[in-house]
């Protein structure tokens, strides 16, 4: 084996080590997308999250426009099924953008294939709420 050989191999993995730590590097270093911010699981998207909720429960109204918080509690079964019907609308009481819940799964599927999501005007998801714990 030549000294030349060892040196070639030596140079070459050095520069793949590098390549890796600069790529770990930047993926940390970005932030992180809007459209893939990570939903918590405890989050309310569908008809049987809703139908857990229990009066006395507190939920969470969390707006993705101003990343603001609100907390209600739930006075009875009826009010927690109505947070979810296709077309209800709710306004942020800090921006005041309006979300209006639609129907989100594959066309045809029953409903407990489905989520229910809120949507600004231009579509998009900008609220949704989630179950605090007690």
């Amino acid at each position: 084996m030549k000294p030349t050989s060892n040196i070639m191999n030596i140079r070459k993995s050095v520069i793949l080590v590098s390549i890796v730590a600069v790529t770990a590097l930047a993926s940390y270093a970005l932030p992180p997308s809007k459209q893939t911010s990570p939903i918590p699981a405890a989050s309310l998207r569908s008809t049987a999250a809703f139908e857990q909720v229990q009066p006395g429960d507190k939920i969470a109204l969390v707006c993705k426009e101003c990343n603001t918080v609100s907390v209600q509690q739930i006075e009875s079964k009826e009010e927690a099924m109505k947070l979810c019907v296709e077309g209800a609308t709710m306004a942020c009481p800090s921006c005041k953008t309006v979300g209006t819940v639609v129907r989100h799964g594959p066309p045809g599927k029953e409903i407990s294939h489905t989520e229910f999501r809120m949507v600004n005007a231009k579509g998009e998801e900008c609220m949704f709420y989630a179950k605090l714990p007690k």
